[in-house]
């Protein structure tokens, strides 16, 4: 099974209890269907890039879940189905990715990556008395 996210934006003008089923109803296909660790990140209501609808606003819910393809295929029929969602969009999450340690050898780079090369003011054409820093005199 793959991690996939879905995002919805829902009609705006719905009342909450409406709001609620419809969250509901595609958790429940979910969980109904064996999709594990489904997460419901409600983020609000938000503006959109563009009207949709003639909505100027949307109610945005993000879908985490680890399911199969048909899965989100059966996901996707439903709501293009249900006229209370304006917008969604699947896609296939990504693994996160760390940071290598700094004394692991993937910190390090490549042997055969060209590296910055660092210039002193000296390498640079400048003599040693221009950079030296005055003594008092």
């Amino acid at each position: 099974m793959r991690r996939y996210e879905t995002l919805l934006v829902l009609n705006p003008e719905l009342p909450e209890a409406q709001t609620r089923e419809t969250i509901d109803r595609a958790r429940r296909l979910l969980t109904e269907a064996g999709a594990e660790g489904d997460q419901v990140q409600e983020w609000g209501m938000r503006d959109l890039a563009y009207e949709i609808r003639k909505h100027k606003r949307g109610y945005y819910v993000l879908l985490e879940y680890r399911a199969t393809p048909e899965l989100v295929k059966e996901l996707e029929r439903n709501l293009k189905i249900a006229d209370e969602v304006l917008r969604f969009i699947s896609v296939t999450a990504v693994k996160s990715v760390r940071k290598p340690a700094s004394d692991s050898p993937e910190a390090s780079p490549p042997a055969n990556v060209a590296q910055p090369e660092t210039r002193s003011p000296v390498a640079a054409g400048a003599t040693v008395e221009d950079t030296a820093t005055p003594a008092s005199e």
